[in-house]
């Protein structure tokens, strides 16, 4: 399925990290010092990582890429013992 998606160039990552923490789904990891995309299914494509990026290695694409997995992100966050966001809207609507 053709989708949007977050690429992060490595070339520009400094490795601090700050996308992998910002990124509540556990999509991002650090890898070697550099963030990467662990998972495609757990990329929501909301980008809230895009914002915590101070050197700004982060951009969305559109590519062939796994379905976001709802269902498995709220199965690993519960077994990390994290607060699952509530789904669908804008948060200030709720």
């Amino acid at each position: 399925m053709k989708r949007r998606i977050i690429k992060i160039d490595e070339n520009k990552c400094n490795g601090c990290g700050l996308c992998a923490k910002a990124c509540h789904e556990g999509a991002i990891g650090m890898v070697n010092g550099k963030a990467k995309l662990l998972r495609d299914d757990y990329c929501d494509g909301l980008g809230d990582c895009l914002p915590h990026c101070p050197t700004d290695a982060i951009t969305f694409e559109e590519r062939e890429a796994l379905p976001y997995d709802r269902e498995a992100v709220e199965a690993k966050m519960r077994a990390e013992g994290k607060t699952i966001p509530p789904q669908g809207g804008c948060p200030g609507s709720r």
